[in-house]
């Protein structure tokens, strides 16, 4: 589903416009920090963003998101997961960043415990939080949908990471998601998902 070939290809396509919000750095940092440890965390940081500080809610590019996490995911020696679970858990952890912070709070409000209306609202949150990407949910059945995805530079198994730990965190619902991706570099994909 996703590869390190397939994010370099998202890397490169990406322009110095295609900017999202620094909480998915500091999100993805806290993961690091997990699978590496600090010291190791901080020195893939150190790689990729030097000297730059990274505050929530400005914009940075996600092309150096992507060089962040595909860096750690080949660090990480201890993990027998494979690389597509690796940057799921990037999805996760970001979810995990966004519902505890004032904004998610407010979203989990708003949508409630209905799976369908988490899964409505998902285009225009990616849409606040990001300067790249079409989205759009679909209704399939009374418990399943499609989220359509095009110029997702994060890619299938990070938005599959978000999609499981949304519904999860927010609805209660364990989801089985199945990703169809579209093009070589991962960025045109359709989420399924059923609860």
């Amino acid at each position: 589903m996703d590869s390190s070939d397939a994010l370099q290809l998202r890397i490169r396509a990406a322009t110095e416009k295609d900017v999202l919000l620094g909480m998915f750095f500091d999100s993805s940092m806290e993961n690091l920090q997990r699978l590496l440890g600090p010291t190791e965390a901080e020195t893939v940081r150190r790689e990729v963003f030097g000297s730059r500080n990274i505050v929530s809610f400005f914009r940075y590019p996600v092309a150096d998101l992507l060089k962040l996490v595909d860096l750690g995911v080949k660090r990480n020696k201890t993990s027998a997961r494979s690389y597509d679970d690796s940057i799921a858990e990037f999805g996760r952890a970001a979810v995990n960043y966004f519902f505890d912070s004032q904004a998610g709070k407010m979203m989990s409000f708003l949508s409630g415990d209905e799976p369908h209306r988490l899964m409505a609202s998902s285009p225009a949150a990616y849409k606040a939080v990001s300067a790249f990407g079409e989205r759009a949910y679909e209704r399939v059945g009374p418990r399943s949908g499609k989220l359509i995805c095009h110029g997702e530079f994060l890619g299938p198994a990070w938005t599959q990471g978000v999609v499981e730990q949304a519904l999860l965190k927010a609805a209660k619902v364990h989801a089985r998601v199945r990703v169809e991706v579209k093009n070589p570099s991962g960025s045109d994909f359709i989420v399924h998902v059923e609860w």
